[in-house]
């Protein structure tokens, strides 16, 4: 059965959900970019170094997941993602949702499928760099800092 978790924070974790099961060493790749603090303050040397927290779904029963089922799992009322009613169907917590599907897992550099889970957005889920942009991504949006399409660029 596939169960991601809810959240009801008001600065959730980063949510990365493991959709491709073919290469552990991959995974690993991953997982070690999304390790690499981020710098969030260049005039402040170390100081200025982040990393969000992660909440890992490393569940086979999530393998070969496309977005669309993440979203549905996300926004289901048993999941966090309402009471059924239309004015909030969509709300789930979650800022963004970062997959790591087969092309995170095959390219000599990882990457992740950021994905939004506003049901209002517009913009379709995009490829970004493991190890530059989500803890950036995530944090902006996080604080409603940035729109997920900014980020797409």
């Amino acid at each position: 059965m596939r169960v991601l978790p809810k959240t009801d924070a008001d600065y959730p974790p980063l949510l990365l959900v493991r959709t491709d099961y073919r290469d552990d060493e991959a995974w690993q790749r991953v997982l070690a970019a999304l390790d690499t603090p981020w710098v969030f303050d260049e005039s402040d040397g170390d100081n200025g170094r982040l990393k969000e927290d992660i909440v890992r779904v490393d569940d086979p029963a999530w393998a070969d997941a496309t977005p669309a089922d993440v979203l549905a799992a996300l926004t289901a009322p048993e999941n966090g993602g309402g009471d059924g009613d239309e004015e909030d169907a969509g709300e789930c917590g979650w800022p963004v949702v970062f997959l790591a599907d087969r092309a995170s897992m095959e390219g000599a550099k990882p990457t992740l499928l950021a994905v939004s889970p506003d049901p209002e957005e517009e913009t379709a889920p995009y490829r970004i760099s493991a190890l530059e942009t989500p803890h950036a991504m995530h944090c902006n949006l996080a604080i409603a800092n940035m729109d997920f399409d900014e980020f797409g660029d």
